[in-house]
């Protein structure tokens, strides 16, 4: 099928709208369509290299905080069914290898192919160019996309009257702030704190 999404051709050159072609999902996959995406400034540091090595090279779909609704599902996905509203975690997890059994699950078996931007199944892209590039996708997402092919152990399916412009900020800014302020300020109850830059 065709979409349209925020392609980054080129580093420190603008984002790029342009259509794209993106294959059907294999086997655990899901294709989304894109209610929501946030924007972080680890996107800013795509653009400008300095994730290099920590996200696919150009030519690659940006994005990794988003939520939409599952259109299609590959082979083998018996949890997830179209129509399902879902936030995407920008790391995988699939809840079965020993790291997310061990309570792990930022370093899920799925997310060595992190950096590649390519599926987890294959290590092929879903997404390309009209003129023929396999796209990367940013944290195996893609969410500036209006529709985008992930792995289904991105997902977290989610009730259907959640605000999906909240919701997508789930998948980082939330999780992101709250392990900032309990990991790295060691925040405790009843502390008082100011938050800077919000």
């Amino acid at each position: 099928m065709r979409t349209r999404a925020a392609v980054l051709r080129e580093l420190n050159t603008p984002w790029s709208v342009e259509e794209i072609e993106l294959d059907p999902p294999k086997a655990g996959e899901v294709l989304v369509k894109l209610a929501a995406s946030g924007l972080c400034h680890s996107d800013e540091h795509v653009l400008t290299g300095d994730l290099a090595g920590a996200c696919p090279s150009p030519p690659m779909v940006g994005g990794h905080e988003g939520a939409g609704v599952v259109v299609e599902c590959g082979a083998g996905v018996d949890w997830l069914q179209p129509g399902d509203h879902v936030v995407f975690g920008f790391i995988p997890a699939c809840g079965r290898c020993m790291s997310c059994v061990s309570g792990h699950s930022n370093v899920c078996d799925n997310a060595t192919t992190f950096a590649t931007g390519m599926q987890i199944s294959d290590g092929t892209s879903r997404h390309h160019t009209l003129d023929g590039l396999d796209l990367g996708v940013m944290c195996l997402l893609g969410t500036f996309s209006e529709h985008t092919v992930v792995n289904e152990s991105s997902c977290v399916k989610i009730e259907k009257d959640w605000p999906m412009d909240k919701a997508c900020l789930l998948g980082c800014g939330v999780v992101t702030g709250w392990g900032s302020a309990v990991y790295a300020a060691d925040v405790q109850p009843g502390d008082y704190v100011a938050v800077v830059g919000v």
